[in-house]
Protein backbone atom coordinates (compact mmCIF):
# COMPACT_ATOMS: atom_id res chain seq x y z
CA UNK A 1 0.00 0.00 0.00
CA UNK A 2 1.57 3.49 -1.02
CA UNK A 3 0.91 6.54 0.79
CA UNK A 4 2.43 10.30 0.55
CA UNK A 5 5.08 10.95 3.31
CA UNK A 6 7.30 13.03 4.79
CA UNK A 7 5.51 16.75 3.59
CA UNK A 8 6.24 19.60 5.83
CA UNK A 9 3.54 22.07 7.01
CA UNK A 10 4.84 24.52 4.63
CA UNK A 11 4.53 22.30 1.74
CA UNK A 12 0.85 21.12 3.12
CA UNK A 13 -0.02 24.60 3.10
CA UNK A 14 1.06 25.30 -0.42
CA UNK A 15 -0.54 22.33 -1.50
CA UNK A 16 -3.92 23.17 0.07
CA UNK A 17 -3.73 26.76 -1.73
CA UNK A 18 -2.94 25.32 -4.76
CA UNK A 19 -5.92 22.82 -4.39
CA UNK A 20 -8.64 25.71 -3.73
CA UNK A 21 -7.06 28.37 -6.26
CA UNK A 22 -5.18 27.01 -9.21
CA UNK A 23 -7.01 27.67 -12.31
CA UNK A 24 -5.89 23.68 -14.18
CA UNK A 25 -7.89 21.57 -13.28
CA UNK A 26 -6.54 18.81 -13.25
CA UNK A 27 -2.92 20.75 -10.82
CA UNK A 28 -6.08 20.75 -8.30
CA UNK A 29 -6.83 17.22 -8.82
CA UNK A 30 -3.49 16.22 -8.42
CA UNK A 31 -2.83 18.35 -5.33
CA UNK A 32 -5.79 17.33 -3.68
CA UNK A 33 -4.68 13.28 -4.23
CA UNK A 34 -1.25 14.31 -2.53
CA UNK A 35 -3.14 15.42 0.42
CA UNK A 36 -5.55 12.89 0.72
CA UNK A 37 -2.71 10.36 0.63
CA UNK A 38 -1.16 12.44 3.75
CA UNK A 39 -4.55 11.40 5.04
CA UNK A 40 -3.75 8.11 4.53
CA UNK A 41 -6.40 7.46 2.26
CA UNK A 42 -5.26 4.52 0.26
CA UNK A 43 -4.96 4.08 -3.35
CA UNK A 44 -8.19 2.25 -4.19
CA UNK A 45 -10.34 5.09 -2.22
CA UNK A 46 -8.10 7.32 -4.48
CA UNK A 47 -8.87 5.64 -7.81
CA UNK A 48 -12.63 6.11 -6.68
CA UNK A 49 -12.64 9.36 -5.58
CA UNK A 50 -10.72 10.76 -9.06
CA UNK A 51 -12.45 8.31 -11.39
CA UNK A 52 -8.99 7.60 -12.66
CA UNK A 53 -7.10 4.22 -12.67
CA UNK A 54 -4.59 2.39 -10.44
CA UNK A 55 -1.97 3.41 -12.89
CA UNK A 56 -2.42 7.15 -13.05
CA UNK A 57 -2.34 7.94 -9.20
CA UNK A 58 1.01 5.85 -9.23
CA UNK A 59 2.03 8.01 -12.09
CA UNK A 60 0.65 11.24 -9.58
CA UNK A 61 2.49 9.50 -6.89
CA UNK A 62 5.94 9.91 -8.85
CA UNK A 63 5.70 12.99 -10.62
CA UNK A 64 5.44 14.28 -6.86
CA UNK A 65 7.90 12.24 -5.40
CA UNK A 66 10.72 12.86 -8.41
CA UNK A 67 9.58 16.69 -8.50
CA UNK A 68 7.84 17.85 -6.06
CA UNK A 69 5.04 20.60 -6.37
CA UNK A 70 6.37 20.92 -9.97
CA UNK A 71 4.98 17.57 -10.26
CA UNK A 72 1.50 18.57 -10.07
CA UNK A 73 2.15 20.43 -13.65
CA UNK A 74 2.31 18.51 -16.92
CA UNK A 75 5.01 18.91 -18.78
CA UNK A 76 5.63 21.43 -21.35
CA UNK A 77 4.50 19.19 -25.34
CA UNK A 78 6.27 19.55 -27.88
CA UNK A 79 4.91 21.33 -30.82
CA UNK A 80 4.44 19.90 -34.22
CA UNK A 81 7.79 19.73 -36.19
CA UNK A 82 8.55 22.61 -38.22
CA UNK A 83 7.73 22.40 -41.44
CA UNK A 84 11.21 24.44 -43.14
CA UNK A 85 14.43 23.93 -42.13
CA UNK A 86 16.61 27.21 -40.59
CA UNK A 87 18.60 27.31 -43.87
CA UNK A 88 14.83 26.98 -46.06
CA UNK A 89 13.65 29.65 -43.80
CA UNK A 90 16.52 31.35 -44.28
CA UNK A 91 15.94 31.18 -48.06
CA UNK A 92 12.41 32.34 -47.70
CA UNK A 93 13.81 35.24 -46.26
CA UNK A 94 15.91 36.24 -49.16
CA UNK A 95 13.03 35.34 -51.98
CA UNK A 96 10.46 38.10 -49.51
CA UNK A 97 12.90 40.69 -49.66
CA UNK A 98 13.00 40.28 -53.56
CA UNK A 99 9.81 40.18 -54.05
CA UNK A 100 7.97 41.84 -50.84
CA UNK A 101 4.84 41.98 -52.16
CA UNK A 102 3.97 38.50 -53.55
CA UNK A 103 3.95 35.65 -51.17
CA UNK A 104 2.22 33.58 -54.43
CA UNK A 105 5.48 33.78 -55.91
CA UNK A 106 7.13 32.82 -52.74
CA UNK A 107 5.03 30.10 -52.26
CA UNK A 108 6.13 28.36 -56.02
CA UNK A 109 9.80 29.47 -55.03
CA UNK A 110 9.34 27.12 -52.11
CA UNK A 111 7.47 24.45 -54.18
CA UNK A 112 10.01 24.32 -57.27
CA UNK A 113 13.61 24.34 -54.93
CA UNK A 114 12.15 22.44 -51.54
CA UNK A 115 9.38 20.03 -53.57
CA UNK A 116 6.80 20.91 -51.04
CA UNK A 117 3.73 23.13 -50.52
CA UNK A 118 2.89 26.07 -48.06
CA UNK A 119 -0.20 27.73 -47.69
CA UNK A 120 0.38 31.55 -47.45
CA UNK A 121 -0.41 31.75 -44.01
CA UNK A 122 2.26 29.25 -43.01
CA UNK A 123 4.80 31.78 -45.22
CA UNK A 124 3.16 34.74 -43.01
CA UNK A 125 4.03 32.55 -39.65
CA UNK A 126 7.19 32.01 -41.30
CA UNK A 127 8.50 35.40 -41.77
CA UNK A 128 6.39 36.98 -38.97
CA UNK A 129 8.97 34.43 -37.20
CA UNK A 130 11.52 36.24 -38.63
CA UNK A 131 10.81 39.67 -36.97
CA UNK A 132 9.39 40.40 -40.84
CA UNK A 133 5.50 42.23 -40.78
CA UNK A 134 3.18 43.37 -43.16
CA UNK A 135 2.90 47.06 -43.46
CA UNK A 136 2.57 49.90 -45.31
CA UNK A 137 6.10 50.60 -47.78
CA UNK A 138 7.35 54.39 -47.49
CA UNK A 139 8.47 56.71 -50.07
CA UNK A 140 12.05 57.72 -50.33
CA UNK A 141 14.61 60.26 -51.71
CA UNK A 142 15.67 58.99 -54.70
CA UNK A 143 19.14 59.33 -55.01
CA UNK A 144 22.08 60.41 -52.11
CA UNK A 145 22.79 63.58 -51.44
CA UNK A 146 26.60 64.60 -52.97
CA UNK A 147 28.85 63.57 -49.76
CA UNK A 148 30.89 67.20 -49.70
CA UNK A 149 27.77 69.28 -50.46
CA UNK A 150 25.85 67.11 -47.78
CA UNK A 151 28.64 67.64 -44.97
CA UNK A 152 29.26 71.36 -46.09
CA UNK A 153 25.61 71.91 -45.64
CA UNK A 154 25.93 70.10 -41.80
CA UNK A 155 28.61 72.79 -41.12
CA UNK A 156 27.07 75.72 -42.12
CA UNK A 157 23.53 74.78 -40.20
CA UNK A 158 25.92 73.93 -37.30
CA UNK A 159 27.88 77.57 -37.74
CA UNK A 160 24.26 79.07 -37.56
CA UNK A 161 23.20 76.60 -34.42
CA UNK A 162 26.15 78.28 -32.74
CA UNK A 163 25.34 81.61 -33.46
CA UNK A 164 21.12 81.46 -32.35
CA UNK A 165 22.86 79.79 -28.73
CA UNK A 166 24.61 82.87 -28.33
CA UNK A 167 21.99 85.31 -29.67
CA UNK A 168 23.43 86.59 -32.50
CA UNK A 169 20.48 85.52 -34.49
CA UNK A 170 17.21 83.73 -34.69
CA UNK A 171 17.00 80.55 -36.58
CA UNK A 172 14.19 78.88 -37.74
CA UNK A 173 13.37 76.07 -39.85
CA UNK A 174 11.38 75.58 -42.32
CA UNK A 175 9.32 72.75 -44.26
CA UNK A 176 6.32 72.80 -46.80
CA UNK A 177 3.54 70.46 -47.18
CA UNK A 178 0.58 70.21 -49.08
CA UNK A 179 -2.92 68.49 -48.42
CA UNK A 180 -6.50 67.25 -50.19
CA UNK A 181 -9.78 66.69 -48.50
CA UNK A 182 -9.60 63.25 -50.92
CA UNK A 183 -9.87 60.39 -48.08
CA UNK A 184 -7.04 58.10 -48.56
CA UNK A 185 -8.58 54.54 -49.19
CA UNK A 186 -6.95 52.19 -47.18
CA UNK A 187 -7.34 48.31 -46.67
CA UNK A 188 -10.55 47.21 -44.51
CA UNK A 189 -12.34 43.65 -43.88
CA UNK A 190 -16.01 43.96 -45.38
CA UNK A 191 -18.44 41.47 -45.74
CA UNK A 192 -19.38 40.04 -49.25
CA UNK A 193 -21.89 42.17 -51.72
CA UNK A 194 -21.33 44.74 -48.48
CA UNK A 195 -18.56 47.56 -49.57
CA UNK A 196 -17.98 50.59 -46.91
CA UNK A 197 -17.54 54.10 -48.59
CA UNK A 198 -15.52 57.28 -47.81
CA UNK A 199 -17.90 60.13 -48.69
CA UNK A 200 -15.73 62.57 -51.11
CA UNK A 201 -16.42 65.58 -53.24
CA UNK A 202 -13.75 67.78 -55.57
CA UNK A 203 -10.87 69.31 -53.53
CA UNK A 204 -8.31 71.93 -54.39
CA UNK A 205 -4.80 71.12 -53.00
CA UNK A 206 -3.98 73.38 -49.99
CA UNK A 207 -0.06 74.56 -49.47
CA UNK A 208 1.17 75.17 -46.30
CA UNK A 209 4.32 76.46 -44.83
CA UNK A 210 5.62 76.21 -41.88
CA UNK A 211 8.39 77.86 -39.94
CA UNK A 212 9.65 76.40 -36.21
CA UNK A 213 12.36 77.71 -33.88
CA UNK A 214 14.09 74.77 -31.36
CA UNK A 215 11.95 76.73 -28.75
CA UNK A 216 8.50 76.04 -30.62
CA UNK A 217 8.24 79.33 -31.60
Amino acid sequence: MRFVEDVSQETISMLQRIYKQSKHHRVRQRAQCILLSLQRSTTTELLKIFQVDRITIYHWFDAWESRRLAGLYDHAKPGRPPKCTSEQKEQIRQWAKAFPKNLKKISVFVAEHFDQRLSKQTLKRILKSMACSWRRIRKGLKGAPDPEEYQQKKQALHDLQQQASQGILDLYYFDESGFCFTPYLPYAWQEKGQTIVLESGPSKRVNVLGFLSKNNE
